[in-house]
């Protein structure tokens, strides 16, 4: 009898076994890659996105505060400041991507802008991952000053901010319509700056009928999905209406700038604003700044001109009473009696616009500020300083003065100050 080996049927055995398991990590390897593309699509497309907002977020940022900040560029003239704070918001957010902040200077060695202008190639949804990627210039925006009618959808929308409160939702979203709870409008016919500043950029698609008005509003293209075409997650319900994979990603920014009091502000340079330093401590060589008592300076009509005269005792008298206040001019302030030491001349701080404290005549300390336009400053003998100064309207402080703010000074700040009474305010962003 002939016995058949085994040894030909085992090979087959274990090259048919290793046949199968090629098979499984084929499929297996298929299978990881689609999900890898899924994750690359992921990283890719959302990671643009993300840059971009953050781009387009800062430039809004700087806009709304540049806005707010200019709200009394021209004093006394309300229209005139509006129109020029506009055109400088637009300047600034556009500035933020120019690499010497000259507009006027040739192309910068990197080009810088608000996340890049991209191109698929894409001219339907049967085409999803058709034509070439391009890379162009990226997009730099060019804010309408929306100053005519101050339009809700508009880029710069100047009004007043709300606050929520502690059960209110969704507070701060922005509706189709570009209204907002949190912000409303001010009316352009207005007598009454605005106290807060709305900036805000989109890229977004063609036809959206609130956006690229000449004069009110701009827009940027959207952003394409590059890895993303051709998921099969993204199935639009309508795609006569709206196709992602057709009409891109749309990105907006929005950022609310609001005045709020001035705690403390930067020392007056010539020919720049800031406090007005009077004189020196004669034994600890601190500076005293000039403080005035808010009763009295309230009864001062705005755009008259008093003389005040500070003795070394640090007493202000003539026009409007007050004190040389010792130290930093900040929120409790000690206002002190102490003799001061005058100079033979005025400090060169005491040149053009400053700003002085005002306090409350009970407790001394200080409640707000005002803007003085120093005529003529001298030292006569004895020896007193005399100061020739016309008050001012209440402002928004400028850019070089500066605002350190603590929950400690909120608390001591006092909101019955009328704006009329001169208090300073700086731009703080909001929202």
């Amino acid at each position: 009898m002939k016995v058949r080996p085994l040894t030909r049927t085992h090979r087959d055995s274990a090259e048919g076994s290793s046949k199968g398991r090629r098979g499984v990590v084929l499929v297996f390897f298929a299978l990881f890659f689609f999900a890898l593309f899924g994750l690359f699509a992921v990283v890719v497309d959302w990671g643009i996105v993300r840059t971009t907002q953050i781009q387009m977020q800062t430039s809004a940022d700087v806009a709304a505060l540049t806005g707010l900040a200019g709200r009394d560029a021209v004093l006394d003239d309300i229209a005139a400041s509006d129109l020029m704070r506009r055109q400088e918001a637009a300047l600034f957010a556009a500035s933020v991507f120019d690499e010497d902040l000259d507009p006027n200077t040739p192309p910068d060695e990197f080009i810088l802008g608000a996340g890049p202008v991209l191109s698929n190639g894409v001219v339907s949804t049967a085409m999803p991952a058709g034509g070439l990627l391009q890379g162009d210039a990226p997009w730099v925006p060019a804010l309408q000053a929306n100053v005519d009618q101050n339009l809700t959808e508009g880029d710069l929308v100047a009004g007043s901010y709300v606050a929520p409160g502690p059960g209110d939702l969704n507070f701060h979203d922005e509706a189709s319509d570009y209204t907002r709870l949190d912000f409303t409008p001010s009316s352009p016919s207005g007598t009454e700056p605005p106290t807060a500043f709305l900036a805000r950029l989109r890229r977004t698609r063609d036809g959206e009928p609130l956006d690229r008005v000449p004069g009110v509003s701009s827009a940027g293209p959207t952003l394409p999905y590059l890895f993303g075409l051709g998921s099969a997650a993204i199935v639009p319900e309508n795609a006569d209406l709206y196709d992602p994979r057709r009409d891109g990603i749309t990105v907006r920014a929005t950022s609310i700038a609001e005045a709020q009091p001035v705690t403390m502000a930067g020392m007056a340079r010539p020919g720049l604003v800031g406090l007005a330093p009077l004189a020196n401590d004669t034994g600890t060589g601190e500076r005293r700044w000039l403080t005035l008592d808010q009763t009295a300076w309230i009864g001062v009509p705005i755009d008259s001109t008093v003389v005040l005269t500070v003795d070394a005792g640090g007493n202000v008298a003539g026009g409007a009473t007050g004190f040389a206040a010792l130290g930093e001019a900040r929120v409790g302030v000690v206002v002190a009696g102490a003799s001061v030491q005058i100079a033979s001349a005025p400090p060169p701080e005491l040149a053009g616009l400053v700003y002085a404290s005002l306090h409350e005549s009970d407790t001394l300390r200080v409640s707000g500020f005002v803007a003085l336009s120093i005529e003529a400053a001298t030292v006569e003998p004895g020896p007193l300083l005399q100061l020739t100064v016309r008050k001012l309207g209440a402002t928004v402080a400028p850019r070089n003065a500066s605002a350190l703010r603590s929950l400690a000074m909120d608390q001591t700040l006092d909101p019955s100050l009328p704006a009329a009474a001169g208090g300073l305010f700086a731009a703080s962003l909001a929202r």
